[in-house]
C-alpha cells in the first residue's frame, strides 16, 4: 500500500496545533486552580476601608481575570502583609502549583508554618526555595534555624556553613554555627564565632548569647563587659528584602513604622523614610509618627521639614519632651538663641514634667553662671526619672563649673551606681584621680574603661594625654 506524503509543513502546524491545546488546557486548568483557591473574605477582620476595597478587587480578579494569577499575588501580599495568615497560607500554597519557579512563594509559606511552629513543614519550602534562589541568603539561615530547632544540628551546621562560604561575616550565620556549636557542648568555639558575630554588629547580634557563653566558661569579667554593652531589645530578625516590601500593602502603622526605623538603623535611610512616612500617613494623629518622620527628615538632611513634624508631634502630645529638645536644636543650628530660648520657655510650660527639658533649662542658667537658679530644674529631673544618670551627670557638671568639685564627684558616683558603663561618668572620674595623682585611682578606671565599647577614640586619647602628662607614663592597657 503506497504511503501518502504528508507535507513538513502541515506536520510544523500540527504539532503547532498541539502544544498550542495543551498550554490552552493548562491555562484552563490553572485558572480554575487559582478560582477554586480564593479564600472568603473575612470583611470582619480587614481595616481601613481602603484595603477592604483592594482585598475584593484583587478577589475579583483571581476569579474572573484578567490574569487571574496576578491577581492572586496581590491576593497573598494583602493578606499577608496585615497578618491574616490563614488567607495567606491559601494563596501562597497556590501560588506555589501555579507559578513553580517563583521562590518567594514556598518562601513566604514556610515564614508563616514556622512562625507557627509547623517546622517540619517549613522545611521542604525553604529547601526548595534555597534550590530556586541559591543568592538569598536569608533564605538558607531560615532553614537552618528551623533544622537546629528540630534538633538537626548537623544539617543545621552545613546549612550556616554555607552561608559563610558566601559571607564570612554574616553575623546571623555566625551565631547559627555558634549554637550547633553549643548543642555539641563545644564552648571554645561557639565563643569564637559569636565574639566575631558581636564584633561585627557592636554588640547587636549575639551578644545575649556569648554572655551565656561566657558565664559557662568561668569568665565573670568577660559577661560583666558584654551585658554592660549590649544595647537590650535592640535584635531584631534577618534582613529580609522580600519580607520587607510586604510592609508596601500593610496598613499596620506600628508594623511599618518598626519596619522603617530598623531599615534606617541598618543605614538605607532612604527605604527606611520612605515606610516610615507611610506609617505616618497611615496615623497622622499619633505623635511617635510624628516624631519619627521628623527624625528621618534629619538624617536626609532636611531640617525644615523635620520642623513641620516636630511641630505636629507637640501639638498632638505637648507633653513630648524630647521633640521640644529637637525644635530647640533646629532653632540654635540657625544661629536663632532668642527663638531657642522661647521654645523651651514654651516647651516646659506644655510638659513642665520632661526631665530632659528641666536638664536643658538648668544648662541654659549655667551658661549664665546661674547656679542657684539652676539647680533646683537639676534636681527636679533627678526626681522624674532617678534610676537614670543624666540628671545626676547634669547637676554634677554645674558643681564642678562653679568650683565644687567634691560636691560634683559626689553626684557621678551617683550617676555611677545607676550605669556603671556610662563613658561620661567613667571619664570623669579618671579625669578626677589623674588631677589627684592618685595613679592607683586612675589605673583602676583606666581598667574600666577598656572593658567598654562606647569610648569614641577621640576621648580615650584626651584622658591617655592627660594620663602621661601627670604620671610621665602611658595609660594601663
Amino acid at each position: 500500500m503506497k504511503k501518502l506524503a504528508i507535507p513538513l509543513s502541515l506536520i510544523a502546524i500540527a504539532a503547532v496545533a498541539t502544544v498550542g491545546f495543551l498550554l490552552i488546557q493548562k491555562a484552563a486548568k490553572t485558572k480554575a486552580l487559582i478560582a477554586e483557591a480564593v479564600p472568603e473574605i473575612p470583611a470582619s477582620k480587614i481595616q481601613p476601608e481602603e484595603l477592604l476595597q483592594r482585598v475584593k478587587k484583587s478577589s475579583e480578579q483571581a476569579k474572573e481575570g484578567p490574569e487571574e494569577l496576578e491577581g492572586l499575588k496581590e491576593l497573598s501580599r494583602l493578606y499577608h502583609a496585615n497578618g491574616l495568615t490563614n488567607e495567606a497560607w491559601k494563596c501562597y500554597a497556590t501560588l506555589i502549583v501555579a507559578d513553580p519557579s517563583e521562590p518567594r512563594w514556598p518562601y513566604q509559606l514556610g515564614r508563616i508554618l514556622a512562625g507557627y511552629g509547623r517546622l517540619e513543614e517549613a522545611t521542604p519550602l525553604f529547601e526548595k526555595t534555597v534550590d530556586l534562589a541559591p543568592d538569598y541568603l536569608p533564605a538558607r539561615i531560615r532553614l537552618g534555624d528551623t533544622l537546629l530547632k528540630q534538633n538537626l544540628t548537623k544539617e543545621a551546621g552545613k546549612v550556616y556553613q554555607g552561608v559563610l562560604s558566601k559571607d564570612e561575616s554574616n553575623a546571623y550565620a555566625l551565631v547559627g554555627v555558634a549554637r550547633v556549636a553549643i548543642a555539641d557542648g563545644d564552648w571554645q568555639l561557639a565563643r569564637k564565632h559569636l565574639e566575631q558575630s558581636v564584633q561585627a554588629t557592636n554588640f547587636q547580634i549575639g551578644a545575649d548569647l556569648l554572655g551565656d557563653v561566657y558565664k559557662q566558661l568561668g569568665l565573670s569579667g568577660k559577661e560583666r563587659i558584654v551585658l554592660q554593652n549590649m544595647e537590650w531589645g535592640s535584635y531584631a530578625d534577618i534582613p529580609d528584602p522580600w519580607s520587607l516590601t510586604l510592609m508596601d500593602d500593610c496598613y499596620d502603622a506600628y508594623q511599618v513604622s518598626i519596619a522603617g526605623g530598623w531599615v534606617a538603623h541598618q543605614g538605607d535611610k532612604r527605604t527606611g523614610f520612605r515606610y516610615i512616612k507611610r506609617a505616618a500617613d497611615l496615623d497622622p494623629n499619633t505623635a511617635i509618627y510624628q516624631y519619627q518622620l521628623a527624625g528621618a527628615y534629619m538624617d536626609l538632611n532636611d531640617p525644615e521639614n523635620a520642623e513641620i513634624h516636630f511641630r505636629r508631634c507637640v501639638e498632638i502630645q505637648p507633653s513630648f519632651g524630647d521633640a521640644w529638645l529637637a525644635l530647640i536644636s533646629i532653632a540654635r543650628d540657625r544661629n536663632s538663641p532668642t527663638s531657642a530660648r522661647r521654645i523651651l520657655e514654651e516647651g516646659l510650660k506644655a510638659a513642665p514634667e520632661s526631665p530632659s527639658l528641666n536638664i536643658e533649662k538648668g544648662n541654659v542658667l549655667v551658661a549664665q553662671r546661674q547656679f542657684e537658679k539652676a539647680y533646683p530644674y537639676f534636681h527636679r529631673s533627678i526626681e522624674l526619672r532617678s534610676h537614670e544618670a543624666g540628671g545626676f551627670i547634669a547637676l554634677a557638671q554645674a558643681y564642678i563649673k562653679e568650683g565644687r568639685i567634691e560636691e560634683g564627684m559626689e553626684q557621678m558616683r551617683e550617676a555611677l551606681v545607676r550605669e556603671p558603663a556610662n563613658p561620661i561618668v567613667l571619664s570623669s572620674m579618671a579625669f578626677d584621680a589623674i588631677m589627684k595623682s592618685d595613679k592607683s585611682a586612675a589605673d583602676k578606671w583606666f581598667k574600666r574603661i577598656r572593658q567598654q565599647a562606647r569610648f569614641l577614640p577621640e576621648d580615650l586619647n584626651r584622658i591617655e594625654s592627660m594620663y602621661f602628662e601627670v604620671f610621665g607614663t602611658a595609660a594601663p592597657k
